[in-house]
């Protein structure tokens, strides 16, 4: 739907609504106020639920904070956002079922309306998105004075305002990193032209994931403090100009871009291991040297096998090295190793005071690795089997052969008679992922 549309569509369910709360007064309606950001007044969050007023707010407050010293941006919030969170018991609940956006361009200035449903469970997604949208325009507009009906407000590419958003958030699985280096790894990732040229995002929620990875790993490598800082600041600074430039001037070809990829691998490396990173970090970790007086006389042993040597001086010094390698390898670890790796550290801990409650916590470990190595390998068959069996003639998805994959499964499960034997292992793997 055309936006300006959409923003006439919005605004009249928003008067309906409140011709409706005016005279239908009822004792138990709720109570919709409108709180107004301290820090910048032309911020408005409107709903029956003062707790997510507030957090919205504090997003607001949090992106500018973030974004402003980047995007060089003064310190007053030009352009209006005002989020309407629609809580079940409000009146606009039967129709605000999904999100809504209008930008509305009266007054010679630019406002997003935007409207969604408290259950949205992309809600902070969607609202920061809206925020990292009307910062945006502050660069990207600082030489327009009128804003009317021929303004093109499409100037703001989706792979800078998605890049820009996931960059304020925290990923601790590193999903994003991950999702980079498989694609290239397997050769799948996009091209330059492929990501500046995103209109938006899919609603496909693999796909959708997949994009957004692409648009935080563009912004991310080119706001590196530094000489790439730099030609950023000169690039938005042309795109705010009278005749915007490609995004293409920050990287010269394409084979630029591919570079920036192929260094995905050691770059996520930096951030946190893979599952085979970390299985090749612990085979190296647990090799535990006791030192003793000649070195011809050290002794060697693993995690399953280091309480069954004494307990001296020697041996308490490297298991407290040991320790001290297993956290920092468990900081970094792929999450399913990282309750692995809390077990062999507390075990290692324990021979020094407690030697059988230490073995005990070693065995826990040592089972628990043995059923996640199991438990890949099921994982390693599932996607082989899947790879092999896809169906490559419809292009629509990338993932379309997956969904239709999980359909055919979830239709024999309902046959009694035809049980599904690896339906157990489709619902771990999309708990895995």
């Amino acid at each position: 739907m055309n936006r300006r549309l959409l923003a006439l569509a919005l605004t009249g369910l928003l008067a309906a609504s409140a011709a409706r709360a005016e005279t239908d007064a009822t004792a138990d309606a709720p109570v919709v106020s409108t709180s107004t950001s301290q820090d910048y007044p032309v911020v408005t969050c409107t709903s029956s639920d003062a707790l997510a007023c507030a957090d919205t707010l504090q997003l607001a407050t949090d992106a500018r904070n973030e974004l402003g010293p980047l995007l060089q941006l003064g310190p007053v919030w030009l352009y209006p956002v005002h989020i309407q969170i629609v809580t079940p018991d409000d009146p606009l609940a039967p129709r605000i079922t999904r999100e809504t956006v209008m930008i509305n361009t009266d007054n010679n200035t630019l406002k997003i309306e935007a409207a969604l449903p408290s259950s949205d469970p992309d809600a902070r997604a969607f609202i920061q998105r809206q925020f990292v949208t009307a910062l945006l325009w502050e660069k990207f507009f600082a030489s327009t004075k009128k804003f009317d009906t021929d303004t093109i407000i499409h100037t703001v590419p989706v792979w800078l305002v998605e890049g820009l958003r996931e960059w304020l958030n925290e990923d601790p699985e590193h999903n994003r990193e991950s999702i980079v280096r498989k694609a290239v790894q397997t050769q799948r990732a996009p091209t330059l032209e492929d990501v500046t040229h995103w209109q938006q995002l899919s609603d496909d929620p693999l796909l959708g994931l997949w994009q957004r990875s692409f648009c935080f790993y563009l912004v991310n490598s080119l706001i590196h403090v530094g000489p790439k800082r730099t030609d950023f600041q000169q690039w938005l600074a042309t795109l705010s100009g009278p005749n915007p430039a490609s995004a293409q001037s920050l990287f010269p070809t394409e084979a630029g871009w591919q570079r920036e990829l192929d260094s995905a691998t050691q770059r996520s490396r930096d951030i946190v291991y893979s599952w085979d990173e970390t299985v090749a970090e612990l085979g190296a970790a647990e090799v535990i040297a006791i030192p003793a007086d000649k070195p011809s006389d050290t002794r060697i042993c693993t995690f399953d096998t280091v309480a069954g040597f004494p307990r001296d001086a020697n041996l308490t010094a490297a298991l407290q090295q040991k320790v001290l390698d297993l956290t920092a390898l468990e900081i970094r670890a792929h999450p399913s190793w990282q309750p692995i790796l809390e077990l062999y550290r507390s075990g290692l801990t324990m021979l020094v005071s407690d030697p059988d409650k230490g073995k005990k916590l070693i065995q826990q470990a040592h089972d628990l690795r043995v059923a996640e190595m199991a438990m890949h390998q099921k994982l390693v068959d599932y996607i082989n089997w899947f790879e092999v069996t896809k169906d490559y003639s419809d292009n629509t998805s990338r993932f379309q052969s997956y969904f239709m994959t999980a359909a055919e499964m979830d239709r024999a499960e309902a046959d009694p008679l035809h049980p599904n034997p690896i339906r157990a292992d489709l619902l771990r793997v999309e708990s895995q992922f």
